[in-house]
């Protein structure tokens, strides 16, 4: 079904309605991206009312429109904000302005993005056919250490998440006349002593020991 200017207009205002639940918002945000090239003039007159999520909302939907100088430079607009970098890094370079390498680049030296930003205008400079030669340093970068693995422990080092989870310090017996610690070779898997005379005492157990559990003790 073709869309109406009307229907066009309302879901512009229901989008840019902060006190509507969100999804509403959202099922309008969604119905503008598409099919109305008709309302953009209307859209980008709405830029100089609204700001926060409900401009970025707006700014994303009209990066979808192309050969447009207007939403160019409101992009850009939204880039130097610094609100959210990496997105309208990103815009910039899917909208394909070939402008926009060399203000990515600009932006670059003037600016001092983390790891996340850095790649995401990296990415939208290449995109437009440009090249990224400035070298940054993230060796601080949390996003970077740990995509790069700089903060694992070595192999050696390294513990098992579940290392004496399992054996209490009590479990340890000192008494040297105690044969709760003993196995025998007539014990099975399950700690069952199978000895016919029943007398290789290896669950025999201690005051030490006394109403705790220990390896050897029957199931």
């Amino acid at each position: 079904m073709e869309k109406t200017r009307a229907e066009m207009l309302k879901m512009l205002d229901i989008m840019l309605d902060e006190g509507r639940p969100y999804h509403e918002r959202l099922a309008a945000y969604e119905f503008l991206q598409e099919d109305c090239e008709e309302i953009v003039d209307d859209m980008l007159s709405r830029l100089y009312t609204v700001e926060g999520e409900s401009g970025k909302m707006l700014m994303e939907v009209l990066s979808g429109y192309p050969c447009n100088k207007a939403i160019f430079m409101g992009l850009v607009s939204y880039l130097y904000k610094g609100e959210d970098v990496a997105l309208f890094a990103h815009l910039i370079g899917s909208y394909g302005d070939e402008e926009g390498a060399e203000v990515l680049k600009a932006f670059l030296k003037e600016y001092e993005p983390n790891y996340n930003e850095y790649m995401e205008i990296r990415n939208a400079i290449e995109e437009l056919g440009g090249y990224c030669d400035l070298q940054e340093d993230f060796s601080d970068d949390p996003l970077y250490r740990y995509l790069k693995g700089l903060d694992e422990e070595d192999e050696d080092t390294r513990r098992s998440p579940f290392e004496g989870m399992w054996k209490e310090e009590d479990d340890e017996c000192d008494d040297e006349g105690c044969h709760c610690d003993d196995e025998c070779d007539d014990c099975d898997d399950d700690r069952n002593c199978h000895d016919e005379d029943d007398d290789c005492h290896c669950h025999d157990d201690c005051a030490h020991h006394k109403g705790n559990s220990h390896p050897h003790d029957e199931d």
